[in-house]
């Protein structure tokens, strides 16, 4: 069985609305790939969750539950992938076990959050080492990993590839301070490092570039390795 892992970014899922247009030409990009047999998508909570947390933070409500609301959103936007897709789960798993049984029976295993303290990129990279998959695609908004935030900064450098220790010590470096944002958090790298998971880093609105990283293992973005 030939699997693979895909995290869709909520930033590209879930932005003012609902992203439906690239839903649906994302699920007829993975229905014309032949060369592996299942898929596991892990997808993001995006503006959805995004609002609810930001506005609820005004009235100090409990981190924990902030966690839980944000998880819920990134479930929503599953079920909501699922309805343009065959082979699928039509119940959205709670847990990485409940994934992995999945698998066994659909070519589609689309899913969000699990659990507080576990970003969908963490998610992303447990299902992958459960199932056996060597790539996993990091579908964002950015086209790739850059040595500071692209939209800031017009002197970040793009990085063709990283080691996982180099992009872990980035990741750290680019997570510290207020308000800032990092393209994968530490748990998921570690979690790709000791089970040799390969990770590219695309700009997921370009449906080419899953295609040529799972015929041609290549990218236009950041192969982490």
């Amino acid at each position: 069985m030939k699997s693979v892992v895909i995290s869709l970014g909520g930033s590209i899922i879930s932005t003012d609305r609902l992203n439906l247009e690239l839903m649906e030409s994302f699920s007829v990009a993975m229905g014309d790939i032949k060369s592996y047999d299942k898929f596991g998508i892990v997808v993001g909570g995006g503006k959805l969750a995004r609002t609810y947390i930001s506005d609820l933070k005004k009235y100090n409500v409990n981190d924990n539950i902030l966690d839980e609301i944000g998880i819920n959103a990134t479930r929503i936007n599953a079920l909501a992938l699922t309805t343009f897709f065959d082979d699928v789960n039509s119940k959205i798993p709670t847990t990485i076990n409940d994934a992995a049984e999945m698998v066994h029976n659909y070519r589609y295993v689309i899913m969000g959050g699990t659990e507080p303290g576990h970003t969908t990129d963490t998610v992303s990279t447990l299902l992958a080492e459960r199932i056996g998959a060597s790539i996993l695609i990091n579908a964002t908004s950015v086209d790739g990993v850059y040595s500071g935030d692209p939209r800031a900064d017009k002197n970040a450098k793009k990085f063709d590839r990283l080691s996982y220790n180099d992009a872990i010590e980035l990741s750290i470096q680019n997570s510290k301070g207020a308000g800032t944002n990092t393209f994968m958090d530490i748990t998921a790298l570690t979690i790709a490092k000791r089970s040799k998971i390969k990770i590219f880093v695309v700009n997921g609105l370009n449906l080419d570039e899953y295609k040529n990283i799972l015929y041609n293992s290549k990218c236009d973005g950041t192969l982490i390795s």
